[in-house]
């Protein structure tokens, strides 16, 4: 059984999906930065900054065996004042968010095999932004767009490219933000649930109720958003 590869495993969504894939059997290799325990059965752990070049091709280095799946999951979000930017932490956010899911991807090209599976996790503020986190929201705009290139490009080589849209889900990146969160195991099924369907979108629960919304009344949806 081919592995899945997870990034941004450590924690939130990635290190649901990791802890998913061990309890179904599923084999999973799991990136991060840092790991805090030693992998279950079934895992391997890969450790690597993504945010840079040597990071990604550490991990590229480590797979050695066709992938299942690909899930471009590793992401950060960070406040931002235009009057007074951090351009390292600018650069770092967009690197992450956006960078690392097209170098990574095209650097695991040879192990996606017909029949794989890319899913670059995205973002409702992709469609609108909120004001707060303008970098955030202008990266997973950009990898939303590279999703649908890479679904052009890679689908014609048998490869399946999904978008995943979480909605506001209980991890450290939410902290202190909103109310009924969703839980990341949560998300975590529907990511796995999509892999195995196919289908070109990962939407659960609110992403898809904000989605239809969004189809016929933009405007209030941009407002909601940007109030986040």
């Amino acid at each position: 059984m081919n592995p899945i590869l997870v990034t941004g495993a450590s924690r939130g969504i990635g290190a649901a999906l990791t802890a998913l894939c061990a309890a179904r059997g599923r084999p999973v290799i799991a990136v991060a930065r840092h790991f805090a325990a030693r992998p279950a059965p079934g895992v391997t752990q890969i450790t690597a900054d993504l945010a840079g070049r040597d990071g990604i091709a550490r991990a590229a280095a480590a797979v050695t065996m066709p992938l299942h799946a690909l899930v471009n999951n590793a992401g950060i979000q960070q406040a931002l004042d235009l009057a007074d930017p951090d351009p390292a932490a600018a650069e770092r956010e967009i690197a992450l968010n956006l960078v690392a899911p097209l170098h990574l991807t095209c650097a695991l090209l040879p192990q996606l095999p017909r029949g794989a599976t890319v899913v670059n996790v995205t973002s409702l503020l992709a469609r609108h932004p909120k004001p707060s986190a303008p970098v955030y929201c202008a990266s997973k705009a950009g990898l939303a767009s590279l999703t649908r290139s890479m679904r052009h490009q890679l689908g014609p080589r048998g490869i399946t490219v999904i978008e995943a849209l979480p909605p506001l889900v209980d991890t450290q990146m939410t902290a202190g933000r909103g109310a009924a969160k969703m839980p990341p195991e949560t998300m975590a099924r529907a990511i796995l649930d999509g892999i195995e369907r196919g289908r070109p979108r990962i939407a659960p629960g609110p992403s898809r109720a904000v989605l239809a919304l969004d189809r016929l009344l933009p405007e209030l949806v941009a407002r909601l958003m940007a109030r986040g």
